[in-house]
């Protein structure tokens, strides 16, 4: 190996690898690796790694000053939120008793009612279910009223859609606290305060990331709380030998987020940050602005704690929509990443709290790029789409990266538009899409729990056959967008016409 390859790797161990990295326009999602750590969390996590430690004793101490930062009885440090979550679930279900403990997640005849507000139901409720529990959704005072008449062992609360929900938290904790339930409440992706207004109002446990706004290790979570509860969801956690030892935590993570949450308390200025992101959106609007392009700043509202900047164009002067913006923009140099969920066919929004120094300028330089590269385009015709009729009923096979399903798909068709509906094993559900100049686009949704499953279609038409690749996802109503629907990766398929 040359020393050039060796300086490469040190320097930037991604490109070394053949990834590209980018400047980050979307906030904090996991799938874009979270946020940046702060230095303190680098150098806090370094030195841990230089010493053995009983993980026991550690969480104890950690537990300790997590409980004097935050104001809460007691806290832990999860490898993420989402192992938080099933961790809590675990210790309402089990505690600390090992005949429970090592029979999970097989929980027939033990109260494994979870209850859920319908609009709150969400990607992650997977780890609720995971311990062996079963979702009862509520939407009203009624209905949380006839659900708590059988035994429960949690209600959960998503943070972010609380406020939305005709039935709030202190209805919940006026109505659980007589029947000693535990109330969760998820605000992984919301800004920690001391104390938390969850537990304020009323929770149990409250569930944020150590790795999203806080600056964290990026698989970390935090869980605080009551301290018999929180200590009851670590004993369920690695790395003891029950449901949670999978979902290992390091002591390098621990003391990274206690770094975090020191600089977080004692040491953060808010008013630098709020200026900071302001002055970048600035940046960002006046490279942009013009005739055909208007900008304007998204301000925080209800958790949400950081502006945004919403650019809107003329489509038909930049023959562009957001998703083409966000594909272009990957493509280029720098590589800039857009968030995907907040898209429209002409507006997209630009999130600032992972741009570094400097980097404002290149977004505002790159997206104008592409808005003048497209302004020429926005009145050419696209190719014809070819005539086919694809009407009726057909058998289609997909084929995943291991083991294959059958379709029996019925097809409607008006002019290029195509509508239908499909069965399978465990998935049935409606059909949507259109024909395209290269062949046919299907769009095949069901919905499972939180959750809507979808598999994108995309292929050829010939003969009475149909072939092509297919995308797998699935996304929470609070989170539909480009990215999530593809999580799952891809796949063949092939149809043939029914007689």
């Amino acid at each position: 190996m040359d020393d050039g390859t060796v300086t490469l790797r040190n320097v930037d161990p991604y490109r070394a690898l053949g990834v590209r990295p980018f400047i980050n326009c979307a906030s904090v999602r996991t799938a874009h690796s979270g946020s940046l750590m702060l230095p303190q969390v680098r150098a806090a996590m370094a030195a841990a790694s230089q010493h053995f430690v009983n993980l026991d004793e550690l969480m104890a101490a950690a537990g300790r000053r997590i409980a004097e930062l935050t104001g809460a009885e007691w806290g832990i440090v999860t490898c993420g939120s989402a192992a938080a979550v099933a961790l809590a679930t675990a210790g309402c279900v089990a505690g600390n008793d090992p005949v429970r403990m090592l029979r999970l997640p097989f929980t027939e005849g033990w109260v494994n009612r979870v209850i859920m507000p319908r609009n709150q139901r969400f990607a992650y409720d997977q780890a609720i279910r995971m311990v062996g529990t079963h979702i009862v959704e509520i939407e009203t005072i009624a209905d949380l009223d006839a659900a708590l008449a059988e035994p429960v062992a949690m209600i959960a609360v998503l943070g972010t859609h609380e406020a939305a929900a005709p039935v709030r938290l202190e209805d919940i904790v006026a109505r659980a606290k007589p029947h000693g339930i535990p109330i969760l409440v998820d605000a992984a992706s919301e800004h920690i305060a001391r104390p938390s207004p969850w537990l304020a109002r009323g929770a149990d446990m409250v569930i944020y990331s150590g790795g999203k706004f806080l600056r964290g290790p990026q698989t970390s979570g935090l869980l605080l709380g009551k301290k018999k509860l929180v200590e009851a969801a670590w004993r369920n956690a690695s790395p003891h030998q029950a449901f949670g030892r999978p979902m290992k935590v390091s002591k390098e993570d621990i003391i990274g987020v206690l770094a975090a949450l020191d600089y977080w308390f004692e040491e953060r200025d808010v008013a630098a940050e709020q200026r900071r992101w302001r002055d970048d959106l600035a940046e960002i609007a006046r490279r942009v602005e013009g005739p055909d392009v208007s900008t304007e700043v998204v301000e925080p509202h209800g958790v949400v704690e950081v502006p945004r900047l919403k650019l809107r164009w003329k489509p038909a002067r930049i023959a562009l929509d957001g998703e083409s913006l966000r594909q272009a923009l990957l493509a280029g140099e720098p590589r800039i990443m857009l968030d995907d969920m907040s898209m429209t066919a002409e507006s997209v929004q630009i999130d600032p709290f992972g741009l570094q120094a400097g980097e404002a300028t290149e977004v505002g330089k790159a997206i104008a790029a592409v808005f003048l590269s497209r302004s020429a385009d926005a009145s050419a015709e696209g190719m014809p789409v070819p005539q086919a009729d694809v009407s009726g009923e057909w058998e289609v096979r997909v084929s995943f990266l291991h083991g294959a399903r059958t379709h029996r798909l019925r097809l409607r068709q008006n002019g290029d538009a195509l509508s239908g509906d499909q069965t399978s094993e465990q998935f049935t559900g409606s059909v949507v899409g259109r024909l395209t100049t290269r062949g046919v686009c299907l769009t095949l949704t069901d919905r499972y729990e939180g959750s809507t499953i979808c598999y994108r279609l995309d292929g050829e038409i010939a003969d009475q056959r149909m072939s092509g690749t297919v995308v797998l996802g699935s996304a929470s109503d609070h989170h539909r967008g480009p990215v999530n629907l593809a999580q799952f990766g891809s796949g063949e398929w092939q149809a043939l016409r029914r007689a």
